[in-house]
């Protein structure tokens, strides 16, 4: 692998214990919103070794339990599906139809590489074609892309695709990570296969004896709605909860420097409030604690809107302390999300450090 100068300031501030290996393990890994069970599966056998209990629920969240000597309860939470798309219509030439699953900006589906996870015959190949632009009318130039009229292509006629293609399979896009100057890496799914990450690296490095019952959840249908967190929760029923996830990081051209809310390179964003919870505030600031005693990068996240499981965890399940941990991502929902390996590792150590110590409060 090409081995790029690490010259700049993000370079030199860490990330060199990232396992970019792992990590584009887990991302390529398809895991649309009610299709998790690939990741679940594989997750559930990496972590086996480092746990006390692992555990699929119904739902197919994958809960991992290290137990303590006598603390409290608490739940970290990492969402495994991904933005993706749903086959709604196969027309009479073999094209795809779709909806979005989550968030997804149309105009980043043009011209695309996707891949369809059907129930017999694996993940089938296609791409999301554009009329070529020698064809455009005037019109069509100045309208906006619409999800609508897009389709799949996956080359095969009407009779063939509709022997291997159901209504209502998940399309996944399809994108090799790559690491890139600076210390960044880029993929599809960084959202949340970094929290995905971060959680499984924990739970293979925590020490043996620690006072609280720490439950890790990989959870389901984030992007769907909170769905997988709102079950795991009542179901474990915890003092304390921390979503780690991802935030947009709008340190891009055209942005303002006061809307940046997190930038790349400057440490993990613990976040104070976001569109749907306010961060319980003696929970707030152990992590900030923790982070200045062990020189962890940190960046305080106040943002107007946004939510993640952390909005679950707080309230499905009685009182609880809950916040989120944000790993700042560029260009977010798309197949090109951005992140900084030191960012990674600056949240690794604060979750590895905050669990160690245990949490009074």
């Amino acid at each position: 692998m090409l081995q790029l100068p690490q010259t700049d300031d993000i370079a030199r501030a860490g990330g060199k214990n990232v396992d970019f290996d792992l990590f584009s393990k887990l991302s390529l890994i398809p895991a649309a919103s009610g299709r998790e069970e690939l990741l679940g599966g594989e997750i559930a056998r990496m972590i086996k070794p480092y746990c006390d209990a692992v555990n699929v629920d119904a739902m197919g969240n994958v809960t991992a339990l290290k137990k303590g000597t006598g603390g409290k309860k608490i739940m970290l939470a990492a969402h495994m599906d991904e933005v993706a798309l749903k086959i709604r219509y196969i027309d009479e030439k073999g094209f795809l139809y779709f909806t979005l699953t989550g968030g997804i900006d149309p105009r980043t589906l043009l011209s695309q590489r996707v891949l369809v996870q059907t129930e017999e015959h694996g993940l089938i190949p296609g791409v999301i074609g554009a009329k070529a632009a020698h064809y455009l009318t005037a019109a069509e130039k100045a309208q906006p892309v619409d999800a609508a009229s897009l389709c799949i292509d996956c080359g095969f006629n009407f009779e063939e695709i509709s022997k291997i293609v159901s209504i209502g399979d998940p399309v996944v896009l399809d994108r090799t990570p790559a690491e890139l100057g600076g210390g960044l890496f880029t993929s599809k799914a960084i959202d949340d296969r970094a929290g995905v990450y971060i959680l499984v690296q924990v739970l293979k490095n925590m020490p043996k004896e620690h006072k609280d019952d720490i439950y890790v959840v990989f959870t389901v249908q984030e992007e769907y709605g909170l769905i997988g967190a709102h079950a795991a929760v009542m179901a474990i029923r915890p003092d304390v909860a921390l979503a780690v996830d991802t935030t947009g990081a709008l340190d891009t051209p055209g942005m303002s420097p006061r809307d940046y809310v997190v930038s790349l390179g400057k440490g993990i964003g613990i976040t104070l409030a976001d569109g749907t919870t306010l961060a319980d505030r003696a929970l707030s600031q152990r992590l900030i604690k923790i982070c200045k005693n062990k020189g962890i990068a940190y960046q305080l996240r106040v943002a107007a809107r946004g939510s993640n499981d952390a909005k679950a965890m707080q309230r499905e399940s009685g009182p609880v302390k809950a916040s989120a941990l944000s790993v700042p991502v560029r260009y977010i929902h798309s197949n090109v999300e951005t992140a900084s390996k030191h960012d990674i590792d600056a949240a690794y150590n604060l979750v590895l450090n905050f669990l160690s110590e245990g949490f009074e409060g």
